[in-house]
């Protein structure tokens, strides 16, 4: 079964997990709202009057947590997607080769 799981990843599943995602996103009106919203605290945060490292400080904790969330979203649906296949594994509804 690990190695149904590891085919998926190899032949794509980022590019699965974009085509079924950014559909959702793009109607999602919480998302739409939240990212309205991040856009504005984004300029007001552009006029504060930081100093150049300041600013880099605040720069390098901004990337960092969104790098960190963006590693735990893909790692949750590739968790999904392999509690998925394990479950319909079980149900007998897909066989391993």
């Amino acid at each position: 079964m690990e190695d149904l799981i590891s085919k998926l990843i190899d032949r794509g599943l980022g590019n699965i997990i974009d085509k079924s995602r950014d559909p959702l996103i793009l109607q999602d009106e919480v998302y739409l709202k939240d990212s309205q919203d991040l856009n504005e605290l984004e300029e007001r945060y552009t006029k504060l009057e930081l100093s150049k490292e300041q600013r880099m400080i605040v720069n390098d904790y901004i990337a960092c947590g969104e790098s960190v969330r963006a590693r735990i979203n893909d790692l949750s649906y590739m968790a999904g997607m392999r509690d998925a296949v394990l479950l319909l594994n079980q149900m007998g509804l897909i066989k391993e080769k």
